[in-house]
C-alpha cells in the first residue's frame, strides 16, 4: 500500500570495492576486491597484496606501523589473529572508536570522487577510471607525504576533545 511503504532515494551513482593502501613514501597497491570483503578476504589481501608491495618498500625485516579503522572486518578474530602471526611485519596502531573519519584514507576517497568525470554505465568502466585516477595520485609524492603529516594534528584533536569526533 502507497502509504505505507517508506521510499528511498538512492544517488544514481555505481561503486566498486576496492582496497589500497599509501605511506608517506607514496601510494601502494590498488585491488579490486571481488563481491562483499570478508575477513578471509581480507587476510588474502594482506598476504598477496600488502605483505609483498610493502616488503618491497621497506624490507622484509622492516617493523611497519600499520592503521586501519575499527570495521568489523579489520577487527574480525581472523585478522587480528594474522596480524598477531605476522606481528614481526606490522605494528598495528590503536584507533580510536569513533575515529573512522580521522583516517586519511577519507581524504584519498573523496579526491576520487571528485575526480571522477561522470557517472560509468558499468563497473569495468568504473574499474578503469579508479585505475587511471590511483595512477595520477600515485604521481604525487607530496601528497602522500602531507596525508600522513597531518595524522599528528588529527591525533591532537582527538585528544583535545578527549576520542569524539573530530572534523575528520
Amino acid at each position: 500500500m502507497p502509504g505505507n511503504t517508506k521510499t528511498i532515494k538512492r544517488s544514481g551513482r555505481r561503486s566498486i570495492p576496492v582496497w589500497v593502501w599509501f605511506s608517506c613514501d607514496g601510494a601502494g597497491d590498488l585491488y579490486h576486491i571481488n563481491g562483499r570483503l570478508t575477513g578471509k578476504q581480507y587476510v588474502r589481501i594482506l598476504e598477496d597484496v600488502l605483505l609483498p608491495s610493502a616488503w618491497a618498500r621497506f624490507g622484509a625485516d622492516a617493523l611497519i606501523p600499520f592503521v586501519q579503522d575499527r570495521s568489523a572486518i579489520h577487527t574480525s578474530t581472523i585478522v587480528t589473529d594474522w596480524f598477531d602471526e605476522e606481528g614481526v611485519s606490522f605494528h598495528v596502531l590503536p584507533w580510536p572508536p569513533k575515529g573512522a573519519g580521522m583516517n586519511p584514507i577519507e581524504n584519498v576517497w573523496a579526491e576520487m570522487v571528485r575526480d571522477m568525470d561522470s557517472q560509468h554505465a558499468t563497473a569495468n568502466e568504473l574499474w578503469h577510471s579508479v585505475n587511471n585516477i590511483w595512477s595520477n595520485l600515485s604521481r604525487r609524492p607530496n601528497y602522500w607525504r602531507i596525508l600522513i603529516n597531518s595524522m599528528t594534528k588529527r591525533l591532537a584533536m582527538v585528544i583535545d576533545v578527549d576520542g569524539d569526533w573530530t572534523k575528520y
